[in-house]
């Protein structure tokens, strides 16, 4: 499988764990109320959580795409190098939207938001960091022929 054989599960992985953040986070946000309402009523919480959908969506679809190509014997290093680079640092960003949404408790250990937190920093390094990612996509990029 491709992401066996490429090093790249860390774009699985890191779709799995972005998506349990998303699920955590509208969660929250339904049942955290301020000010008697709850804060998934705030403009500034429903595009977080909005953009947190956007991205996990896309960077399945990257990861799927990368797989069934795979799947099929097509060569797929600029496509895994997309999916890994994309969906880890996607999973940065819905990490710290997450923190944001679930305020102080995301910062508890309880809540199991800074677990994922602080480990989505270092998918952005396991086998290839994002900046490596950028170059193998580069050079698919300016490969002759």
């Amino acid at each position: 499988m491709l992401f066996a054989v490429h090093g790249k599960q860390f774009a699985a992985h890191a779709v799995g764990a972005a998506q349990r953040l998303l699920e955590a986070s509208v969660a929250h946000a339904k049942t955290r109320a301020q000010f008697g309402k709850p804060i998934g009523t705030n403009q500034a919480i429903q595009w977080l959580l909005a953009d947190a959908a956007i991205e996990v969506h896309a960077a399945r679809l990257m990861v799927y795409d990368a797989a069934s190509r795979a799947d099929r014997g097509e060569r797929v290093t600029d496509r895994a190098s997309k999916a890994k680079f994309f969906a880890t640092e996607a999973l940065g960003r819905i990490a710290d939207a997450a923190v944001q949404i679930h305020g102080g408790m995301g910062y508890m250990r309880e809540a199991g938001i800074e677990t994922t937190f602080r480990d989505a920093r270092i998918v952005r390094i396991y086998e290839g960091t994002s900046e490596i990612q950028r170059n193998i996509i580069a050079a698919q990029l300016l490969k002759d022929g």
